[in-house]
């Protein structure tokens, strides 16, 4: 009935978990869809910035090409006027047809701006934009770098104001030489910046979007957003430029401008012929702008189910509220019920006054014990305790102070009987028993004695006995059951015998019962 009622007992604690278990489950479910959200939230953004990236790198290419082609046809074009005045010479009649031929070439090529040639000392001798005889190229920086070096390729200068036009371009240009080397002048071609900028500008890459054609050395030849001041900053601290030059030919970066502090996303391609590169480049804030709105979007869908979750959530936690009240006063009911079971359980099995096992547990305990002792082969003691003059120490002292006595002997026998299956019970009146498994007659005694002598011991005054203190007899029986004794009543009657022996030969004594 005890264990019965501990199981009842345990269903109101277990009834109250759920409650830490709904708010346990909507902070992970709350939790799980934060953070899913969160993950996604950045998946989508870096697959945003990937589709950014993979844009201005194609088109960064694709302009690239433009470019490169552009000064390939100046190349050609250049060596071409090089190769006629080094077979025509510089007379008259050839300078002539070098000047028709240059402008049919610009009449046909639309990429060419201008085409020029001036000698050493840097006066024109052919013009496809104004007279010849008006300019001299001899203070620009392309006219020096090949009047001091004698190689024969294409040299990309820095943007100019064209003095034949006074229009911003880009100046392409080859040094000619004698067949010793001597410096002749220069065959010069020019590209308008403009036209670079128009089509860079046409691009739909937004309002801070920005293309950028540079030299490898961080020149910038033409910007889609640019002025006089843009030609004269140098990129070359650009981590782009300093990737470019490590060897990285293509490929994407993000970062701060330094020419106007925008924070953009670029895609490059450098030019493997040219010294040159093409930078397609998006403001960051305008790659991302679709992306922000999918995260807001994301985000309310996300806050709105967290508190649909939490508002659910309060409203179990409220009904759980009131089922709490009605397990509060389930769970007082079983623990009633519990304490009933426990106190049922030690009056069946206690007794009342002593605290020892009761005669009905001394009898299915002895039985028991009996039983196991006949089936193993092994010894079993059984020993009965009787007060010594008790019915006289009542009469003399009152029943209450006979109880107390009979109290305080049944705690020094309980003291003393250690040993796991030994049984101290109440026999009946002022007779005790002590049950003594696996424990042979000379033990048996022996421990017999240790109680006798330790009631002794308590000083517990009796004048009517002829100790002047209360004692005890015992009768002690030990044997095998099933050898020594047939039944447990056979068993009972040897130690009662030997009892009423200690008792006939004076009391205060124990005696072992003859088998």
């Amino acid at each position: 009935m005890h264990d019965s009622g501990r199981r009842q007992f345990d269903l109101p604690s277990g009834a109250g978990n759920p409650r830490g278990l709904l708010i346990a489950a909507v902070i992970f479910v709350c939790s799980v869809l934060l953070l899913s959200t969160a993950l996604h939230v950045r998946w989508d953004k870096a697959q945003a910035m990937a589709k950014s990236t993979e844009a201005m790198q194609t088109l960064a290419a694709a302009l690239n090409s433009q470019a490169e082609s552009t000064f390939r046809v100046a190349d050609t074009v250049l060596t071409a006027l090089i190769s006629m005045h080094h077979s025509g010479g510089h007379g008259e009649a050839n300078i002539r047809e070098l000047n028709q031929v240059a402008r049919a070439q610009i009449s046909e090529l639309g990429e060419l701006d201008g085409l020029y040639m001036s000698d050493a000392s840097g006066q024109y001798f052919l013009a496809t934009n104004g007279e010849t005889q008006s300019y001299n190229n001899a203070d620009r920086v392309y006219f020096q770098h090949h009047q001091q070096g004698s190689g024969n390729e294409l040299y990309i200068g820095q943007p100019v104001k064209g003095k034949t036009t006074g229009q911003w371009v880009i100046t392409l240009s080859k040094g000619i030489y004698d067949d010793d080397g001597t410096f002749l002048g220069v065959a010069l071609a020019t590209l308008s910046v403009e036209r670079f900028r128009t089509l860079y500008r046409s691009l739909p890459l937004g309002e801070q979007g920005i293309v950028v054609l540079a030299k490898r050395d961080g020149t910038i030849l033409a910007r889609s957003e640019s002025d006089a001041q843009t030609y004269l900053t140098n990129i070359s601290q650009s981590p782009m430029l300093k990737a470019i030059n490590q060897g990285i030919d293509k490929g994407s970066v993000t970062l701060t401008a330094i020419v106007d502090g925008v924070r953009r996303i670029y895609g490059f391609d450098a030019s493997p012929k040219y010294p040159v590169l093409v930078a397609v480049a998006m403001p960051e804030e305008a790659a991302l702008a679709a992306w922000k709105q999918r995260a807001w979007a994301m985000w309310g869908f996300a806050l709105a189910a967290v508190l649909g979750v939490g508002i659910m959530g309060l409203l179990v936690l409220r009904a759980l509220g009131r089922q709490s009240a009605m397990a509060v006063e389930l769970h007082a009911a079983h623990q009633s019920l519990a304490t009933a079971n426990s106190t049922l359980k030690t009056l069946a099995t206690e007794d009342g006054l002593t605290g020892l096992a009761n005669r009905r547990h001394l009898d299915g305990y002895l039985a028991s014990v009996f039983q196991r002792a006949r089936s193993d082969g092994t010894p079993l003691a059984f020993a009965l305790v009787d007060v010594d003059f008790f019915k006289g120490y009542n009469d003399a002292y009152g029943h209450q102070r006979g109880d107390q006595a009979l109290i305080e002997v049944s705690r020094a026998m309980r003291a003393l009987m250690r040993r796991e299956g030994d049984l101290v019970a109440r026999y009946g009146g002022e007779e005790m028993a002590i049950v003594m498994p696996q424990l042979e007659a000379q033990p048996a005694v022996a421990m017999a004695e240790q109680v006798r002598a330790a009631v002794q011991r308590l000083g517990i005054e009796h004048r009517q006995s002829a100790y002047d203190q209360v004692t005890v007899s015992i009768g002690v029986v030990a044997g095998i059951p099933g050898d020594d004794f047939a039944t447990v009543d056979e068993m009972v009657a040897a130690a009662d015998r030997a009892l009423y022996a200690a008792k006939g030969q004076g009391r205060n004594r124990v005696v072992l019962a003859a088998l």
